[in-house]
């Protein structure tokens, strides 16, 4: 009924029979977009917005914010890819972004509409850079009050959907967690916060942000008498992920191994199973000798990871592979690794990491300590590719300053989970050469692509290292 009312009110419009205001346009909009389905796509939606886009820099805050809160709403199914780029929809983003962008340099959106805003672009992923700038000098410059503890989880959220790592935000964030952890949430932490206390977990763990004070709240709930064997192996993992084995960690990892029943184990889901392996997998490369030990000869150890765990990580690997090898992306490495005389070829099944390439010799190499590393090359896509990262050590007085400082305009810095894994890969004894998928899916010729594989297998220089962001604590103070 509303794509057919809405379907009337569009002819009306555009015959010059009834007069709707951009705001009606708006509300008419965020009701239709959660019901859309690929047959009104086509019909109603572009022609919504071919009404909306020539006044989205002129709608009210409120409006503006309505329309961003709509959008970002789940879509019953979502339109096609090459539907999505055309016409007046295309126009959208951009016309979206400046809107904000203004009205935020204005003032007229209150800290938490202005994180609303920013938490709702983060969901649809459209990034701008000047709009970016606007949000994070606002938010940054923002005191952070009892009022605003809803407000941490969408902003780290944000952050991560948008691949954004402004350290000194993060860091105010975090510390304002942790002392609302103290003061404010009643402890123990019932349930559904330990949930949220997980979420926020992740999201920093994919901006590859770490914070001791932080860590310490993780560790202090794996003795949580409300956490469910689910919650305790999340908090084990995000521990472990962040290559943090406080004393509570072997202790609450032989409770929940022992005392999980079949019922619990099964009501896992395969993100869940995948992410415990992070438990065993973390604490065999980054954590301490008799802790590996234990995790590796403790017979109910071993017995939990292998038939729990393991199968759901090396599956996901395998299928990796699998996808690597039926992509155009493999036979454009192997021409140009072959033209380079690199004698590289696809990692093995039921390796504990895909490797989109490795020396052909890797393993014997390996095995013999050879001091000559194998080389393997780690293929980053566009999402684990921060696109903004500020140091800890930045203070900005303006938007014009944050974004100057941006280091992502000169150094390209990775983060998610491929950052753990070139990092274990060079504890195997790899040497990893980075070939960023940003760059390389815009090379035209062979000649292109063998040059960007030679300078990626060459001597580290700025334009082909790999970066990830500096953990606060650790961040150098040059000038």
């Amino acid at each position: 009924v509303s794509l057919r009312l809405a379907g009337a009110l569009l002819d009306k419009a555009e015959l010059g029979e009834r007069a709707v205001r951009p705001e009606q346009w708006v509300d008419v909009l965020s009701t239709i977009w959660p019901l859309d389905d690929g047959h009104s796509w086509n019909r109603v939606t572009p022609r919504l917005v071919q009404q909306l886009v020539p006044h989205v820099g002129s709608l009210p805050p409120a409006a503006l914010l309505t329309l961003l809160k709509g959008l970002a709403a789940p879509q019953a199914e979502a339109p096609a890819p090459g539907q999505a780029a055309q016409g007046a929809v295309a126009q959208l983003p951009s016309a979206v972004a400046r809107a904000v962008k203004r009205t935020v340099q204005d003032g007229a959106w209150d800290f938490e509409e202005v994180v609303q805003s920013f938490d709702s672009l983060g969901r649809l992923g459209w990034y701008d850079e000047p709009a970016i700038a606007a949000l994070l000098a606002r938010c940054s410059s923002t005191s952070l009050l009892e009022p605003h503890t809803p407000l941490l989880l969408p902003l780290v959220r944000a952050c991560a959907n948008l691949r954004v790592h402004h350290t000194p935000l993060l860091s105010k964030l975090v510390q304002f967690y942790c002392w609302c952890d103290t003061y404010l949430r009643p402890q123990p932490l019932p349930s559904e916060h330990l949930d949220e206390l997980l979420e926020f977990a992740e999201h920093l763990q994919e901006l590859s942000f770490q914070s001791t004070a932080f860590r310490g709240v993780l560790a202090a709930n794996l003795r949580n008498e409300n956490a469910t064997p689910r919650q305790v192996l999340a908090l084990l993992s995000a521990l472990a992920r962040a290559s943090h084995f406080p004393k509570e960690f072997k202790e609450a990892c032989a409770k929940v191994c022992a005392e999980s029943s079949n019922t619990d184990l099964a009501a896992l889901s395969r993100d869940d199973l995948i992410n415990a392996f992070h438990i065993h997998l973390c604490a065999v490369f980054d954590g301490p000798a008799a802790l590996k030990h234990w995790l590796t000869e403790d017979e109910a150890m071993k017995s939990f990871f292998q038939v729990h765990t393991s199968q759901r990580w090396y599956q996901k690997q395998d299928q990796e592979r699998a996808a690597f090898l039926q992509s155009d992306l493999y036979l454009q490495l192997k021409q140009a690794a072959k033209a380079e005389n690199l004698n590289l070829r696809p990692s093995d099944p039921g390796d504990v990491y895909h490797i989109e390439l490795v020396a052909s010799d890797a393993k014997e190499r390996l095995a013999s300590a050879s001091p000559d590393p194998p080389l393997a090359v780690v293929c980053i896509k566009s999402k684990e590719q921060l696109r903004w990262y500020v140091p800890i050590t930045f203070a900005a007085d303006s938007e014009e300053d944050i974004a100057e400082k941006n280091r992502c305009a000169h150094f390209r810095f990775m983060f998610r989970g491929v950052v753990q894994k070139t990092r274990h890969l060079q504890a195997m004894g790899y040497r990893t050469a980075a070939i960023w998928l940003s760059e390389w899916n815009e090379l035209k010729t062979k000649e292109e692509r063998q040059a960007y594989l030679r300078a990626a297998v060459g001597a580290p220089d700025p334009r082909s290292a790999a970066f990830s962001p500096s953990p606060p604590e650790e961040a150098d103070t040059y000038a």
